[in-house]
């Protein structure tokens, strides 16, 4: 019998020409139905952390009328929204808003939502959500109606891809681009009496930037009966990649 002698440079050689096998990434399925409810104490260490992060009279957050969510979730497939973080060309802060397929995919050939109403000047009474109380009692505001719920934040996806685009300039590739939320939690804080729209206030935590949602009534205030949080980053669930 013949002997071959194979070194140990042969065989480096011949893994090295052999394709290279991806590794099955496994999709997420969603269901529409995760949990995202946090007590109110809960949010209110979220939303300080992030305004102590920021300077004073800084955005703390952005009021959507209903019109705009349940336009998204009507929307064949939907099983929730993810927000992206978002900024105008100024650099004021926004969020760009699109519904997600069981998959995570954007629906981004559908309704896509933008033009918040920022806090500050848009907050209504000051609440734990969006002031530093101690002990001191809440003020009592006698302001008018501001919101009716069917405000139009309708955009293109040419502006939402320039207003997303807009925040990631100076981030890093890595950094969290948006956040998903079951259509599940959209349909609890909408169906509170009084309720015309949610406003999500920025959030930190562990430093990793998030949202707390909570519904709003037409005067502004917030209706502190349903807080979420607990929404899954972009990355990693981020599922195909979009225009946004």
């Amino acid at each position: 019998m013949e002997t071959t002698n194979i070194t140990v440079d042969a065989l480096t050689n011949d893994v090295a020409e052999k394709p290279t096998v991806r590794a099955k990434v496994r999709i997420h399925k969603y269901t529409g139905k995760e949990n995202h409810m946090i007590s109110l104490v809960e949010a209110s260490i979220l939303t300080r952390t992030y305004r102590e992060s920021e300077e004073r009279g800084a955005v703390k957050g952005n009021f959507f009328g209903r019109y705009i969510f349940e336009r998204i979730l009507a929307q064949d497939g939907c099983v929730g929204i993810r927000s992206y973080f978002a900024a105008y060309d100024d650099g004021s802060p926004t969020l760009v808003h699109v519904g997600i397929d069981e998959n995570g995919n954007d629906m981004i050939y559908g309704v896509l939502g933008d033009g918040g109403f920022p806090c500050p000047p848009f907050c209504g009474q000051d609440n734990i959500l969006n002031a530093d109380l101690g002990d001191r009692l809440i003020p009592v505001r006698k302001n008018n109606d501001m919101f009716s719920g069917l405000e139009n934040h309708g955009i293109t996806i040419a502006e939402a891809k320039n207003d997303v685009s807009n925040h990631r300039k100076e981030k890093d590739s890595n950094a969290i681009k948006g956040i998903y939320f079951s259509r599940d939690l959209y349909k609890k804080i909408l169906a509170q009496d009084g309720c015309v729209g949610i406003r999500f206030y920025y959030a930190e935590e562990g430093e990793l930037p998030t949202f707390v949602l909570v519904g709003a009534d037409s005067k502004g205030n917030d209706l502190l009966g349903i807080t979420g949080d607990g929404g899954f980053p972009c990355p990693p669930f981020c599922g195909g990649d979009s225009a946004l």
